[in-house]
């Protein structure tokens, strides 16, 4: 998971799986947070409030930038294309 910001003991990350999509993982002090981007919410964690409000005003702020290194984030071997891979192809029982 890259690491977007460190500020007051809280370290913020990205991270990408194809099923939920990008999101952040905020840790502070053993606690964890995690925020989806579309739309921007709370998905779960036990974080005290200050770090709650700064993680989401943060993601806000930097929402472009996020989003942008987001579509970045997906491993290349994760998304073959086609042209690059000649004769892969997705299973036919999928």
């Amino acid at each position: 998971m890259p690491v977007l910001e460190k500020f007051g003991g809280i370290v913020v990350r990205l991270i990408y799986d194809r099923t939920l999509g990008a999101r952040l993982h905020a840790f502070y002090e053993g606690a964890e947070l995690v925020v989806a981007l579309q739309p921007l919410r709370v998905l779960q964690g036990e974080v005290p409030q200050w770090v709650r409000e700064w993680v989401l005003r943060w993601a806000r702020e930097h929402m472009a930038e996020v989003t942008q290194f987001a579509g970045m984030a997906v491993p290349a071997a994760r998304w073959p294309d086609p042209r690059l891979n000649a004769g892969w192809a997705y299973p036919s029982h999928v």
